[in-house]
C-alpha cells in the first residue's frame, strides 16, 4: 500500500495586523490531515489570547521552523523515508524563481531560490505542488526536476490566495489536479479582493496620482486601472493593454500547470 506524506511551507513575516489575522487564519491542518506522515514548517503565532496556528500543530507528526534549510532536510528526508507520494504546499510571498522563507526568527526574512533547491534537495517522489507565493509559475520547472508529477503556481502576483480551501476539499475528494484548480478559483473568491482593490486604490492615491473618484474606477478599463495597478501590484511590462483592472488580476493570478493536469489524489 502506497505511504503518503504532507508537507506544508508556511511564512509570510511581518505583516500589518489584519494581514497576519488574514494569512494565519489558513485552514492549514486540511493540507496535513489524511496522509500517513505530515511535516509542517512554521513558526508558532499567537494574537493575544488566541493560538491561530494550534490546529495544523496538532495534524502534523513533525513541526520545525520555516527556514530553507529546514525545508531542504525535510524534503531530503521524505525521499530518504521513501514515501511513495508527497503532496507539497507553500503558502509565502514570491518573486522571480524565489519565495520568502525565515532566516531563524519570526520577522527576519530572506529568501529561497530555485537553485539553492536544486542544488540542496534530491529528487524524490513529490506527487503535487500547490503555491499560494507571487509568480509561484516561475518555481514550477524546479519542482518538476525535483520529482513532481505536477506543480501549479501563479502566473504574476497571487490576488487570490483564498482559492486554497476549494482546492483541497476538492483534492481529498480524488477530483483531478486542473479541474481542482479552475473550480476553486471562483466569483465568490474574486468579489472580496476586487473590493479591497477600490478601498485601497483610495488609500493609496499619492502613490499613483490618483483620487477617490478614480479609485472607484480601477476594476475598470478606465486608465486610473492602469496607473493604479502598475504602480502599486503589477509590473508595467506584466500588464496587458486593452483588458480591465479585474482581467488584469485574474490574468495575473491564473494558476498555470506543469505536469500531468489529469493526476489525482487517489492512488
Amino acid at each position: 500500500m502506497a505511504r503518503t506524506a504532507s508537507l506544508v511551507f508556511f511564512y509570510f513575516g511581518e505583516e500589518s495586523y489584519m494581514n497576519r489575522l488574514a494569512q494565519e487564519t489558513v485552514p492549514l491542518a486540511k493540507a496535513l490531515r489524511g496522509y500517513d506522515h505530515a511535516v509542517l514548517l512554521r513558526h508558532e503565532t499567537t494574537f493575544g489570547p488566541f493560538e491561530l496556528s494550534e490546529a495544523a500543530e496538532d495534524a502534523a507528526d513533525v513541526i520545525v521552523t520555516p527556514t530553507r534549510e529546514n525545508l531542504a532536510a525535510e524534503l531530503n528526508r521524505l525521499g530518504q523515508e521513501g514515501y511513495d507520494a508527497v503532496d507539497v504546499f507553500i503558502f509565502s510571498h514570491g518573486w522571480d524563481k524565489c519565495f520568502r522563507v525565515s532566516a531563524g526568527s519570526y520577522g527576519d526574512n530572506t529568501k529561497v531560490c530555485a537553485a539553492y533547491l536544486e542544488n540542496n534537495v534530491t529528487p524524490l517522489n513529490i506527487r503535487m505542488v500547490w503555491q499560494c507565493n507571487c509568480w509561484g509559475a516561475t518555481l514550477n520547472p524546479t519542482w518538476r526536476r525535483l520529482g513532481a508529477q505536477v506543480a501549479a503556481g501563479a502566473r504574476f502576483v497571487n490576488f487570490y490566495p483564498t482559492r486554497f480551501k476549494g482546492f483541497i476539499r476538492r483534492w481529498h475528494d480524488g477530483v483531478p489536479f486542473s479541474t481542482c484548480l479552475n473550480e476553486s478559483d471562483t466569483k465568490a473568491v474574486h468579489t472580496p479582493v476586487q473590493a479591497y482593490m477600490m478601498a485601497d486604490a483610495a488609500a493609496r492615491a499619492k502613490q499613483w496620482d490618483g483620487n477617490a473618484a478614480q479609485a472607484l474606477t480601477v476594476l475598470s478599463k478606465a486608465p486610473a486601472a492602469e496607473r493604479y495597478f502598475t504602480n502599486c501590484w503589477i509590473a508595467p511590462d506584466e500588464w496587458r493593454d486593452g483588458r480591465s483592472g479585474k482581467q488584469n488580476m485574474n490574468f495575473a493570478s491564473r494558476m498555470l500547470i506543469d505536469g500531468n493536469r489529469k493526476l489525482v489524489r487517489a492512488a
